[in-house]
């Protein structure tokens, strides 16, 4: 789950964040263990189906999400997130979150 480094955008619900206006962000892939996968859509409250799909190298969720231990930045500035990271840190709640959105 490596730092993107071309233009992605954040897929959690009220998150802005893109790389272009945020670069110092890291944008990480959804990982490829289904089981850590249905976790972090769990977490961002999101269903997958019409609205919402999983698309290898294009659906991301940038590192404001994650715990700061969580994150592992290498001696030459690569941004990884540690083994069974998932994202736990938002600013919405329930109340605000469209039908079909969570």
């Amino acid at each position: 789950m490596a730092q993107v480094s071309s233009k992605c955008f954040c897929s959690v619900p009220l998150c802005s964040n893109s790389k272009q206006k945020q670069p110092y962000l890291s944008f990480h892939s959804f990982p490829a263990e289904e089981e850590l996968r249905k976790k972090w859509v769990i977490a961002i409250r999101r269903v997958r189906g019409r609205i919402f799909k999983i698309l290898r190298n294009s659906t991301h969720v940038c590192s404001a999400h994650f715990e700061p231990q969580d994150i592992y930045v290498t001696p030459k500035g690569k941004t990884w997130l540690k083994k069974g990271a998932i994202p736990r840190r938002f600013s919405f709640s329930r109340c605000c979150l469209r039908q079909g959105d969570h």
